[in-house]
């Protein structure tokens, strides 16, 4: 595990170098007083309300200057994480159980966001238009694009595939970033891919491929999907710079909710992902929230342990920080 996040590191994050950190008392405002954080980040709707944080303020009338490194998935930031390269990272929940089950101590300082409970949700199974797929078992011999193997989009993918009749082991799991998926589809370069918002919903709405299924909401309701992570050494060593963190990300996630319709929210989303403000309209939203239930990391687990990829039972509440746990 820790080797295949090493390389996945050396595949999608050679531009992180290590960042200096500039530990200043107090909550003072000017750019000499803040404390630097390198974060990564992903550029998908999970990442909203962390952006919100940025692109407010949030993290800086915290005492916090946040320079972050944008990833394609949560195993790219985990290998810089503990090298000491990043000071926080946005990952899946998949990943970071991984890492936990490595002894790589990851600790939960931001509870990020959960599916809801019906669909649209926050990822759909997508193929091009007029496709007959419609269960697991269509697609026995074919290709699904994922962004990354062995993580949640992968997992709840072979679980959907299952749940409906099919055998993962005759999928082909191709990985394909995010922003690549539609392409990849209407090229033929895949049969299908399973896409996330804010790319899923403006695909739709330019009528240029068909969703299958939602497999998130097939399998499991409130999915706890991303969240931010320290090490526990950094977390142990720094408490008021975690506490001021999870206070900045925190007014983030409730400025998001109040204004989640807003053009200036839109304008927000499209800058770190791209896509058009336009078409942000009918996406589907992630419910962001501030703690975490650990039944829902349990269930993820155990979905984990069915499918191989978890060998090992992990401390799940030891992963969370105190001040995120329900």
């Amino acid at each position: 595990m820790q080797k295949a996040l090493h390389h996945q590191a050396r595949r999608w994050g050679r531009a992180i170098f290590v960042a200096s950190l500039f530990l200043a008392g107090g909550h003072a405002a000017s750019a000499q007083s803040l404390t630097t954080l390198r974060v990564s980040t992903i550029p998908t709707f999970d990442n909203a309300a962390f952006e919100v944080a940025v692109a407010k303020g949030l993290f800086e009338a915290e005492g916090l200057k946040i320079d972050t490194t944008p990833t394609v998935g949560g195993a790219a930031g985990i290998p810089a994480l503990v090298a000491g390269q990043l000071q926080a990272a946005s990952s899946n929940i998949v990943t970071i159980i991984l890492a936990a089950s490595q002894n790589l101590r990851p600790v939960i300082v931001a509870a990020g966001d959960t599916t809801g409970d019906a669909p649209p949700d926050l990822a759909g199974l997508i193929a091009k238009k007029g496709a007959s797929f419609k269960t697991g078992k269509d697609l026995e011999g074919k290709t699904i694009a994922v962004n990354a193997r062995n993580n949640i989009i992968w997992l709840y993918a072979r679980e959907w595939v299952e749940k409906t009749g099919g055998d993962p082991s005759k999928i082909n799991f191709v990985e394909v970033p995010f922003p690549q998926m539609v392409d990849a589809v209407q090229n033929d370069r895949v049969d299908t891919a399973m896409l996330v918002e804010p790319f899923l919903s403006a695909a739709v709405k330019a009528s240029i491929i068909d969703v299958v299924s939602w497999p998130y909401s097939a399998v499991q309701k409130r999915i706890p999907v991303a969240q931010f992570v320290m090490t526990k050494a950094y977390v142990d060593a720094n408490p008021d710079i975690v506490g001021r963190f999870t206070r900045g990300y925190d007014r983030g996630v409730d400025w998001a909710a109040a204004n989640s319709g807003s053009p200036e929210f839109a304008k927000i989303v499209s800058d770190f992902t791209k896509v058009p403000a336009d078409r942000l309209k009918d996406s589907a939203m992630p419910v962001f929230v501030k703690k975490m239930e650990l039944s829902g990391v349990e269930a993820v687990a155990a979905l984990m342990k069915k499918h191989g990829l978890l060998k090992t039972d992990v401390d799940m509440k030891a992963m969370i920080h105190p001040s995120v746990l329900k």
